[in-house]
């Protein structure tokens, strides 16, 4: 089944609770000025981090997300949110045109096959989005990864920097309002979560190479940096 990798990976704690810290973060300056019980279409739904969090929003929030393998759409669906299966491109052609406040692709956008399949999808999001909508997207960044940047995920095609994904977004009808970068769910900025970054880095990954034990590849990408970028449709 499509990404079954993905959902036999184990959940420990510190996944649970870098998703209780980071999702906020990230979805903090994305809401920030949207209407009052704003229309959200997250794609790539996964686990539910985003939906779970975005349902307990204060005035509450319209949300669809779209997953593409059934398992995990089954389990959102059971947990009563709103899901369409698809494996994209293209959006679902139910999805209704200039009425969404807000995309969320989270983890995701590395996944398109090339800068013009991933032009494409800006494309078809723009048109999902009202005036002024706003696109939220969360990624590797290939200048910190690395090698990790594919050896972490085989579907990882889209290299991905700041700098990269600045031109693609401002040459497909969105300008940039907000960017950050995170260290696990720490902002990046700081000196001491770049040297943890590339301690952890080091050491786990020589451990990968001396056992060959595919349990130390999580710690040794843990603190690697993500990049957010939150758009506006213009």
């Amino acid at each position: 089944m499509y990404y079954d990798f993905y959902l036999n990976r184990h959940v420990g704690r510190m996944a649970r609770m870098q998703a209780k810290h980071l999702v906020p973060a990230l979805a903090a300056p994305a809401l920030r000025g949207l209407p009052q019980n704003p229309k959200i279409l997250e794609i790539g739904a996964g686990r539910g981090d985003f939906a779970e969090y975005l349902k307990c929003i204060e005035g509450g929030v319209r949300y669809t997300g779209i997953e593409a393998n059934d398992v995990l759409a089954d389990r959102l669906t059971e947990r009563g949110f709103h899901i369409c299966r698809a494996v994209i491109p293209p959006l679902p052609a139910q999805l209704p045109k200039g009425e969404f406040d807000l995309v969320i692709m989270c983890h995701l956008f590395e996944h398109f096959r090339d800068w013009q399949e991933a032009a494409g999808v800006l494309g078809e999001i723009s048109k999902l989005l009202k005036p002024g909508g706003r696109l939220l997207l969360f990624h590797p960044d290939y200048m910190d990864w690395g090698a990790d940047y594919f050896d972490g995920d085989y579907s990882h095609s889209l290299i991905l920097t700041r700098n990269r994904i600045n031109n693609l977004v401002s040459d497909n009808g969105f300008k940039v309002i907000h960017a950050d970068s995170f260290r696990s769910f720490f902002r990046s900025a700081k000196p001491l979560f770049w040297l943890l970054s590339k301690s952890m880095n080091v050491f786990f990954g020589a451990l990968l190479n001396i056992t060959g034990n595919r349990k130390f590849s999580k710690p040794k990408i843990a603190f690697n940096r993500n990049l957010l970028t939150v758009c506006e449709k213009i």
